[in-house]
């Protein structure tokens, strides 16, 4: 009898194996295979050999003798650039902290509106300013918040001791682009939140609060983490509008130290350091992505 069984459970695996096979032949063999072709390619030449690139530089060691070998002495030296890396998470994780809060917000009040005319707004503007950045961006603050700017004199600023030029004046400027990405992110999981659900709380004799304290915010926290973690990411991989603003030596943050080892010239051992802290970032980035698409599943299973 446990012969049979066993037959039995091994002729399902392998016909279970054989169709998994045979879709995957049929999924290659489709036409829209070729117009995936370009974006393969361009996936292929402009992600990937950098990556490959980059790891081959990062693990590549020279010896005394001018030999060449993997080893991990190039991550090792990274310890000169701990300042760096602890400047990047701490402005990383406050100003996406304050930026997840008040997206949060923005997006809660946007879904209770409920209005078809805003909605559009809202889309659009979150769109553009989530993609906004780079040099007009740090000239904007410096202009508006510099130490001549039109706010900062107007508000008294410096009696404050805010300085734009600071980690405090990152933090500030990053939330003109992650606040847009943060309501982008979350309006849709409030919005998703459906009224039978409210009617049912209601009708069981459950109040608001009751209501997002057991099907609301369990629901939406997910989508709201991978939001937090997302803005996380983008904050940390954040280079042209800090460098503009403080420049490479003002305060010390990973993409600009990469910047700084790259352009100083110091042979190919500051080379091989950049290289170690772009791999290091690409692992961030790697682990933000997964952990963003994870979240997003997991509150995407109540919304559909």
């Amino acid at each position: 009898m446990s012969d049979i069984r066993s037959s039995q459970e091994k002729h399902s695996i392998d016909a279970s194996a054989h169709r998994r096979s045979t879709s995957v032949l049929a999924l290659f063999r489709s036409p829209a295979w070729l117009g995936m072709t370009p974006l393969c390619l361009i996936l292929i030449i402009f992600l990937l050999l950098p990556i490959f690139g980059m790891a081959m530089v990062a693990f590549s060691v020279t010896g005394s003798d001018g030999s060449t070998h993997f080893g991990l002495q190039n991550f090792a030296s990274l310890k000169a650039e701990v300042s760096a890396v602890y400047n990047s998470l701490l402005v990383s994780f406050i100003g996406s902290f304050i930026a997840a809060v008040v997206g949060t917000l923005c997006s809660f009040c946007i879904a209770r509106i409920n209005n078809r005319i805003l909605n559009a707004v809202v889309a659009v503007f979150s769109s553009v300013l989530a993609n906004d950045g780079g040099a007009p961006l740090a000239f904007s603050f410096i202009v508006t918040l510099g130490s001549t700017g039109v706010i900062y004199g107007t508000l008294g600023l410096g009696h404050l001791g805010f300085s734009l030029y600071s980690w405090q004046g990152l933090i500030v400027m990053y939330q003109y682009f992650l606040i847009p990405t943060m309501v982008m992110v979350t309006l849709p999981t409030f919005a998703g939140l459906r009224k039978e659900w409210r009617e049912a709380n209601t009708a069981l004799g459950g109040s608001t609060f009751n209501f997002w304290c057991r099907v609301g915010i369990p629901i939406a926290f997910p989508a709201l983490l991978g939001g937090w973690v997302l803005l996380f990411g983008a904050a940390f991989a954040t280079y042209a509008s800090s460098a503009v603003l403080i420049g490479a030596g003002g305060y010390p943050l990973v993409p600009l130290s990469i910047a700084s080892l790259l352009s100083s010239g110091i042979g190919p051992g500051g080379q091989s350091t950049a290289m170690a802290l772009g791999l290091a970032m690409v692992l961030v980035a790697v682990i933000v992505l997964f952990l963003f698409n994870r979240l997003q599943k997991r509150s995407a299973q109540w919304l559909q």
